[in-house]
């Protein structure tokens, strides 16, 4: 192994000693965050190096910063500190130190950057001075609460995993720069053999064809040989930041944690990101009057999916969240069943995480719609269920063709890296397309087929049908349903509209105000207005149940001139008569009934309430004959 220090580097231009401002961010983040707000935070902060040695050369030169103090090998902190050093496998850590890797301490906020409440940053990882920064209120925090050892041993893990891997290709990258000054192409061999001898970290076994080196190679391999000549002269570190995949570095860096973790059987119940970041940033947002609510649909989202990955059990926070999206009427629908759709096609977990208390987010939403629906919990038509599933059904079916169109587009390196992602797809179209008696053999079948070529084939076979209703269609049918919710005529009529090219048309007549208006006549106390309280108290509770379940029911007209009726110990009686007569068609069942009750109306304390419903009826009866019916 060779590398380059002082006077052997390679020439490179000044520009060399840039700051890094303009690179891409890293490390333990969430929203926006740019780079060089990061460097400025940490520019501005008093640092001591607990791990390690600093780096201070860049691409062999001398980079114009300070030296950093080493923090006191003594103090309870650096204790605490080097426990979770300890739980790691010793490989591990023979690994961080060959990177020559660092974990820098950092005095100042306990995020390094804040914004609001979901977009911060809590710790960076610096590739070029190959640093861990790690705010040191956190470790003192979690020192402080009694955290054990392994909380802290799982950021080094998260953060340090992904670092390892971008040294290991920026190494790559030095050496075909100089490889570039005597070849023209890069060899199979010198490839596999470069890597591999700056591959400190990554289990590396010849029998085994799925080991880490391996995945990382297969991975990366189009990357590597799209390398040429030109970028002898170039940054190494622009250069490896074009190759490296932050994203999926990061799901490696919890693939590697979650290993770890399950053979040693760490515990899992401290959570340094969700108990100490995470309260972090909220506790700044209540210091700076800042709202806590989620505004928009990724904030809906990003608030459901910390839900599912710290493992909360269902709260009254999440039935809120899906509310949020509810208010959001086909926008905040969509969004959700599409995040299903696209985490059950990939087989990865976010929202959809299972949390070990029995509770389905994605039926729960679904039985929330329900309940803002008159329409039967059916998957038939004419009810918000079938809308609903088809909709779904439409998200999957896309999700499920892009995966295969964007498999197809990869070089056969990448296909057989990914190859596990197509098989799990069609595995669970497998489940739902097939009849149970088939479903195992063809399992077996995509199971044992080897040819990507021959995979997406039975892709497009599987889903060869389109789905029938567009996307349109089916908020649409969603939409025309939830007639039970208050924003039915205002927010979800507009959308209606809107998505289906009809600025004119009405859902359903919007009876709610008028009957709003005239519940307000109703007394709130009944017993003393009215001679016939049983009669009136359960078409009350019918009324109210009615108004609840279909809103827009016009039987509540019939029913409030059947309230309106008894009411005749009331002092504006014959207001409510007035009112009752102004229903019209409305009352005449309701009072043809009380007309021809010879038991219950019979009575003299009842007999006014006979007698005006009788006159109505006469009325009702003359203005027909006079209109010529």
């Amino acid at each position: 192994m060779r590398r380059f220090h002082g006077g052997d580097a390679p020439d490179l231009d000044s520009a060399y000693h840039a700051t890094g401002d303009t690179r891409p961010n890293s490390g333990l983040r969430e929203g926006d965050i740019d780079h060089e707000e990061v460097n400025d935070v940490l520019r501005s902060c008093d640092m001591s190096v607990v791990f390690g040695q600093q780096t201070r050369l860049r691409n062999g030169k001398m980079l114009p910063d300070r030296r950093l103090p080493r923090f006191h090998a003594g103090h309870d902190k650096v204790k605490f500190f080097y426990g979770a050093i300890r739980q790691l496998p010793d490989y591990y850590v023979d690994a961080l130190l060959e990177h020559n890797i660092s974990v820098t301490l950092v005095r100042g906020p306990d995020l390094l950057v804040y914004h609001h409440p979901r977009e911060h940053q809590a710790f960076h990882v610096g590739r070029t001075r190959r640093t861990l920064y790690l705010p040191e209120s956190v470790l003192h925090k979690a020192w402080e609460m009694g955290y054990d050892y392994w909380a802290l041993t799982e950021v080094l893990v998260q953060e340090s995993w992904p670092l390892m891997d971008y040294l290991l290709i920026y190494e790559f990258v030095r050496r075909v720069q100089e490889h570039f000054k005597t070849h023209l192409t890069l060899g199979y061999s010198f490839v596999r053999d470069t890597l591999r001898g700056f591959n400190f970290h990554r289990l590396d076994e010849e029998e085994r064809k799925d080991d880490e080196f391996r995945i990382f190679l297969r991975y990366y391999h189009d990357a590597f040989y799209e390398l040429t000549p030109q970028i002898v002269n170039a940054d190494p570190f622009d250069v490896t930041d074009t190759i490296y995949d932050e994203s999926r570095e990061r799901f490696w860096g919890s693939t590697k944690l979650h290993d770890i973790a399950s053979t040693y059987r760490f515990p899992a119940y401290f959570h340094i990101d969700r108990d100490i970041v995470h309260g972090a940033a909220f506790e700044n947002a209540r210091k700076l009057a800042m709202s806590l609510d989620p505004v928009s649909i990724d904030d809906i989202l990003h608030d459901l999916w910390d839900e599912a990955r710290f493992k909360y059990s269902r709260s009254l926070k999440t039935e809120e969240l899906l509310e949020r999206l509810v208010l959001l009427g086909a926008d905040g629908i969509s969004a959700f069943v599409r995040a299903v759709a696209d985490e059950r096609t990939h087989g990865y977990e976010y929202i959809t995480t299972n949390r070990y208390d029995g509770y389905d987010i994605f039926g729960g939403f679904r039985r929330l719609l329900q309940s803002y629906s008159s329409s039967e919990a059916a998957d038939v038509p004419g009810t918000l269920g079938f809308g609903f599933s088809r909709l779904y059904d439409g998200y999957l079916w896309s999700a499920r063709r892009k995966l295969l169109d964007v498999f197809v587009s990869r070089s056969s390196q990448m296909q057989a890296e990914n190859a596990y992602l197509v098989r799990g797809m069609l595995h669970r179209v497998i489940e739902i397309a097939m009849h149970p008696s088939r479903a195992p053999e063809f399992k077996a079948t995509v199971d044992a087929t080897t040819n990507p070529a021959s995979l997406v084939e039975m892709g497009k076979d599987l889903l060869r049908a389109e789905p029938e209703q567009s996307e349109a269609d089916c908020l649409c049918e969603i939409l025309a349903r939830l007639d039970r919710h208050d924003l039915y005529h205002t927010r979800f009529l507009e959308q209606y509209r809107q998505l289906s090219g009809q600025p004119d048309v009405i859902l359903r007549e919007n009876i709610r105000p008028e009957v709003e208006r005239l519940a307000a006549f109703l007394p709130d106390k009944p017993f003393p207005s009215t001679s016939d309280p049983q009669g009136y108290l359960a078409r009350h509770r019918e009324f109210l149940q009615l108004r609840q379940q279909a809103p827009d029911s016009k039987r509540l007209f019939e029913l409030l001139a059947a309230l309106f009726i008894r009411l005749d110990k009331s002092a504006n009686y014959e207001d409510l008569v007035d009112k009752t007569r102004a229903l019209g068609v409305y009352g005449r069942e309701q009072l043809a009934m009380i007309a021809a009750d010879d038991q219950v109306f019979a009575e003299d304390d009842r007999a006014r309430i006979r007698t005006r419903a009788q006159q109505l009826l006469v009325e009702m009866d003359t203005a027909e004959v006079d209109a010529g019916k």
